[in-house]
């Protein structure tokens, strides 16, 4: 069984959360900094992450909250999928 299409706004976090990533070698992104780069509610970004990571066989995104603040993460199945809408 396919996993269904990513929808729109969760290709734009993928790609800005690997971008963030990446120019912070690796560590993970305050939800705030990924929310003011693609002009969305906090609230609404965490609930396209639920919705994505339910969809898939292994989480795309681990939010986790660290001194009062939600961070992001991509994970390995994650990272490689933002690699591939980057193509």
């Amino acid at each position: 069984m396919s996993n269904p299409p990513i929808r729109p706004l969760a290709q734009r976090l993928l790609q800005a959360l690997a971008q963030e990533q990446r120019a912070r070698a690796g560590q993970a992104v305050p939800l705030v900094r990924i929310a003011k780069l693609l002009d969305a509610g906090a609230s609404t970004l965490l609930r396209e992450l639920a919705m994505l990571n339910l969809a898939q066989q292994a989480p795309w995104v681990v939010a986790e909250m660290v001194e009062g603040r939600w961070m992001l993460a991509l994970t390995a199945p994650g990272a490689a999928t933002a690699q591939q809408l980057d193509h």
